[in-house]
């Protein structure tokens, strides 16, 4: 690789630093955070029990028949306190749809709906008003509990959960002295096998701002660190087995599955002044997307009704037709601000080697075509988050995946120890056509996810 000498003010980096820096802290402080991979779109900016942030999909370590879904949302919760309480959203419908087929279109989605018990006090935030190591203890003055339903198309919506109960924010040691407990209560079996947990995790978002200044704004001095560091997240994760989303029921012979997950909220019905449809407010698929393909995201000046906003409404099946996101991902503004902030040249646009990745799968590792039961003439161009169920399971799981030798991990689902700055900028740099591109990561500091995932389900690390 040919590398060029560039240089850039030292004011005008310090400065971009700043603005990076504050416009992540502002969630922390302000209560205020973005949207999918936590900065996105501005539409979903000021709605953060809906803003979803991260989802990963794997097969599960120590269930290998099994595979798990983990959906995020409002992230950058204040680490726990009795000050603080982030609960679910009781007028939207949460699902995680699973595409067999190829068609873009969802074959089983999982529906979670939340309700609401609160006795607090006036003026009072904690869920809890002594110390605590049940969610049946009486000391549990708010509770949420949900409903989770199989959906699949022509057939009725089958209940997987009735009742459940959902683990509340952290509020302190004190109040909270056995939260893996609390966790245990929140955790339900599944009839015909499965699980799920719905509560609040610490963050797994192996983030590094030094790598994504570099790929959103061709910064190449913004120190390393992971802004969400000491900050929590809503979950909703669940395993289920591998049969059960394979087409046909065959993960042998079909073992390609896309997934994404959106938050629908209930509109208002103005003129009856009754609660309408579910819309659409929140999307997320692959870590990043909105970032590294969206010039008009977030930070730090979103544009509202822009692309980062339209793709939170859109449906995965009109992606192909969707002109204007096929030529940011066709044409990228991210590897030209890399090889700005690192002086490597970047690969010459068009790139179809990105079109195949975002909307296709990768051809021999987790394109829908690979199932043999597909119909490859129906199979349609998607933004989803695809995962090849019969790659084995790693021993020793690498942060950087196929870049060093391992094939389980992002692209190819996502885990909770992937690095998705340092995969992306690798990709955009022209690593899945042969470009060396070991360089561009050697030598970065956040090598790990903020708090180390568990052995057994739910693998979510306990909140800050």
């Amino acid at each position: 690789m040919r590398v060029r000498h560039l240089s850039l003010p030292a004011s005008a980096t310090v400065l971009a630093g700043a603005l990076l820096a504050g416009g992540w802290f502002a969630g922390p402080v302000s209560g205020r955070a973005g949207a999918a991979s936590h900065v996105d779109s501005p539409s979903t900016f000021a709605d953060l029990p809906r803003d979803g942030s991260d989802l990963y999909v794997f097969t599960s370590p120590d269930a290998q028949d099994t595979v798990t879904i983990a959906a995020d949302y409002h992230a950058l919760q204040l680490p726990g306190s009795p000050l603080t309480l982030y609960p679910f959203a009781g007028d939207t419908r949460f699902e995680v749809h699973v595409d067999s087929t190829g068609d873009a279109r969802a074959d089983v989605s999982y529906r979670y709906t939340f309700r609401t018990d609160d006795r607090r006090t006036p003026g009072s935030a904690a869920a809890v008003t002594a110390p605590t190591r049940s969610l049946a203890d009486k000391s549990v003055v708010f509770r949420q509990t949900y409903t989770l339903e199989e959906l699949r198309p022509g057939k009725p919506a089958r209940t997987l959960v009735a009742d459940g109960a959902v683990a509340p924010s952290y509020a302190g040691s004190r109040l909270m002295p056995d939260y893996d407990a609390l966790r245990a209560d929140a955790t339900a079996e599944l009839p015909g096998g499965g699980r799920t947990y719905v509560g609040q995790i610490a963050d797994a978002f192996l983030f590094n701002l030094g790598q994504y200044a570099k790929i959103r704004f061709g910064i190449p001095l913004v120190p390393e660190f992971n802004p969400v560091q000491f900050t929590n997240a809503n979950t909703m994760t669940l395993q289920v087995p591998k049969k059960s989303l394979a087409l046909k029921g065959d993960p042998g012979r079909n073992p390609v599955i896309g997934v994404w997950a959106t938050a629908s909220r209930r509109s208002l019905d103005v003129q009856g002044g009754k609660a309408g449809e579910y819309v659409q407010v929140s999307r997320m698929a692959q870590p990043h997307f909105g970032e590294t393909m969206f010039p008009d995201g977030l930070p730090v000046i979103g544009v509202p009704g822009g692309l980062s906003d339209q793709y939170q409404s859109r449906t995965p099946d009109r992606d192909g037709e969707w002109d204007a996101m096929v030529k940011q991902i066709r044409e990228p503004f991210g590897p030209r601000n890399i090889s700005q902030a690192t002086g490597v040249e970047a690969p010459d646009n068009p790139r179809p080697d990105l079109v195949e990745y975002v909307l296709h799968g990768l051809k021999k590792v987790n394109a829908h075509t690979l199932n043999k039961d597909a119909d490859a003439s129906a199979v349609r161009p998607a933004e989803l988050l695809r995962l090849n169920m019969n790659t084995p399971v790693s021993e020793h799981p690498q942060r950087e995946t196929m870049f060093a030798d391992d094939p389980q991990g992002y692209p190819n689902g996502r885990r909770f120890v992937d690095d998705p700055d340092a995969l992306q900028m690798r990709i955009l740099m022209g690593g899945l056509i042969g470009v060396n591109t070991d360089a561009l990561t050697r030598y970065a500091l956040i090598k790990t996810p903020p708090k180390p995932s568990t052995g057994t389900f739910p693998y979510r690390a306990l909140p800050h």
